[in-house]
């Protein structure tokens, strides 16, 4: 009798996880991306805030700090009437196309398994 006909069907698949020594959890509030040129889903994924000056001044009068006189020297040049918000990128997904929608399910059925309740944005 052939081997292929002697061997049975596997009864289950086990999956095992690594986590490598250096991976780190990353915060996301925000992402950023589309389809690339080879058909992937690329999808940047940044921590949104305002940012924050590259020093300041607080002058001094008689040893106590004059707060509303402070000066700031900004890290990004801006109009006054403009509020810079820094997108800082701190991890970046290739996943496969055909992929996509099978991860989108996953994180909609733990969304839904959670009873947190999500408005839908625009």
């Amino acid at each position: 009798m052939s081997e292929e006909l002697t061997q049975k069907a596997p009864a289950r698949v086990k999956f095992v996880y690594d986590k490598p020594e250096d991976l780190r959890a990353t915060y996301a509030n925000g992402a950023y991306g589309g389809i690339g040129p080879k058909g992937e889903l690329i999808c940047n994924f940044f921590f949104e805030q305002r940012d924050v000056p590259k020093e300041e001044i607080i002058p001094l009068i008689e040893g106590k700090p004059q707060v509303e006189k402070i000066v700031r020297t900004e890290r990004i040049s801006h109009e006054p009437d403009e509020i810079v918000i820094k997108r800082n990128i701190s991890a970046v997904l290739i996943i496969p196309i055909q992929e996509v929608g099978t991860i989108a399910n996953w994180m909609l059925d733990k969304l839904k398994a959670s009873k947190i309740i999500v408005e839908k944005g625009e």
